[in-house]
């Protein structure tokens, strides 16, 4: 390897790097322009959270008539027996949801900030990294909701969807608005689902930011690359 000087009044010295054993190579120079930063990992991000926002506000909005349509009528009786709703009705899967859903309201919005903010930022910033572990977490609560409304819909039908689907043509559907509070129920579910595959979007969109910020680090790092 040979090492060409430059003057004695040159304010950087530049050193340039010859490898003799292929003189076409060309020298080797620093990196002083990298390719810019994508945004869509962050548009995608920022397009994910908006939908899991406005659909955990509307299945809050659903969930909440629902549950007060139940707390109304659930003390209807006939000859001392109670025929609109059972006392060992299950309504965990409902609650669960419900707490997933006002828990990702204000991540979420957070999210879509930072996400349209940060759109075209080349790192990966601590809220980033927070929002991508809430996200997780958000995600592990909306799998076990869901599997406990197919849990619950299976055995022994007694939770918030299946009793009132199954009550529909029922006498005292005058009384209890079971086709209403199962429509309600059945949005809730696909609404539910719907934002377990957007939190998996989200999530992949962190991870993918996380990715491209690693990969550029290394890049600057590497202080000699080949001229094109």
């Amino acid at each position: 390897m040979a090492t060409v000087s430059c003057p004695a009044n040159t304010k950087e010295a530049i050193v340039a790097v010859v490898d003799r054993r292929d003189s076409e190579a060309g020298p080797y120079l620093p990196i002083h322009n990298l390719p810019p930063f994508p945004r869509w990992p962050r548009i995608i991000g920022a397009a994910f959270n908006a939908f899991i926002l406005l659909a955990s506000i509307s299945i809050i909005g659903i969930l909440a008539h629902s549950l007060h349509n139940y707390s109304g009528t659930r003390g209807i009786h006939f000859g001392g027996t109670a025929i609109s709703w059972p006392k060992d009705l299950n309504l965990h899967p409902a609650y669960l949801i419900l707490a997933a859903s006002a828990m990702g309201i204000v991540p979420c919005l957070a999210a879509t900030v930072v996400n349209l903010y940060r759109s075209k930022a080349s790192s990966c910033s601590t809220m980033e990294k927070v929002m991508t572990f809430i996200s997780g977490v958000l995600l592990v609560m909306w799998i076990v909701g869901e599997i406990l409304q197919g849990v619950s819909e299976k055995t022994p039908k007694k939770d918030l969807l299946s009793w009132a689907c199954r009550r529909k043509s029922s006498p005292t559907n005058i009384m209890v608005s079971y086709t209403s509070i199962c429509d309600e129920q059945r949005a809730v579910k696909y609404l539910a689902i719907l934002i377990t595959i957007a939190e998996l979007g989200s999530l992949f969109s962190y991870v993918t930011i996380w990715y491209l910020t690693k990969r550029r680090s290394r890049l600057v790092d590497e202080p000699w690359r080949m001229k094109a």
